[in-house]
């Protein structure tokens, strides 16, 4: 199984008609359309796009789940909240755009983007959740994520209330990104281009925290991050 960066644009067609695919068949109710479309684009061309693969030989066609993810010094954050002006603006890693269209395959996705994150050594890890999505949220709380103020409009996707998207942000920061470094420092990898692509056996896992439930891992696909 292999994370790898996405290079081509024929690449990062089938990562956008595949993340489509995902968001309707869990019944997402917002979308990549209409006035937001354009300022879309712009966000995910300077951003890193990565997919899941089930081998090293799979074609771009046979993605399985995917991240994109950049920092704030090469793309300013998706909303104006949370203030994150403490920071080094490249010391804040956002995740966006988290799907799966398999069982289990949205968990190995995280486990392949935590390595990418954790090899930037980040100040924080930022996520925009849909509001009401608790699914998603109960993931992200298992991992170490809090909630970061109030729900905010998010820009870059049409959703139900005219139009308008609602998303909580949520962010890792501190004592749990570095539990989750520790956990990733043990993970079993291998990166045969300096980190271009992440391999790794399926059995060995980013566990959550102990005796936490985690529901809707089985397939993924929230608003922007996915997150």
């Amino acid at each position: 199984m292999e994370m790898r960066l996405l290079t081509t644009d024929g690449e990062r067609n089938v990562f956008a008609r595949r993340l489509a695919d995902a968001r309707a068949q869990h019944g997402a109710s917002f979308r990549d359309a209409g006035r937001t479309q354009a300022s879309n684009m712009i966000r995910l061309r300077a951003a890193d796009i990565y997919a899941l693969f089930d081998s090293e030989c799979d074609p771009a066609e046979r993605m399985t789940a995917g991240v994109v993810l950049h920092d704030l010094e090469t793309f300013p954050q998706s909303c104006d909240q949370p203030d994150l002006s403490h920071f080094a603006p490249r010391s804040v890693l956002e995740c966006s755009d988290h799907w799966s269209l398999s069982r289990g395959a949205g968990m190995h996705a995280w486990r392949g983007i935590a390595v990418q994150v954790v090899r930037r050594t980040p100040g924080a890890v930022l996520v925009y959740l849909a509001a009401g999505r608790s699914d998603h949220g109960g993931f992200y709380s298992a991992m170490g994520f809090v909630n970061a103020g109030a729900a905010v409009e998010y820009p870059y996707l049409e959703g139900p209330d005219r139009g308008r998207l609602w998303v909580q942000p949520m962010i890792l920061e501190g004592e749990a990104l570095a539990k989750l470094t520790a956990k990733v420092h043990q993970l079993k990898i291998e990166t045969p281009d300096n980190y271009r692509t992440i391999r790794f056996d399926n059995s060995d896992r980013l566990r959550p925290a102990p005796n936490r439930f985690v529901p809707g891992i089985s397939g993924m696909a929230a608003a922007h991050a996915p997150l």
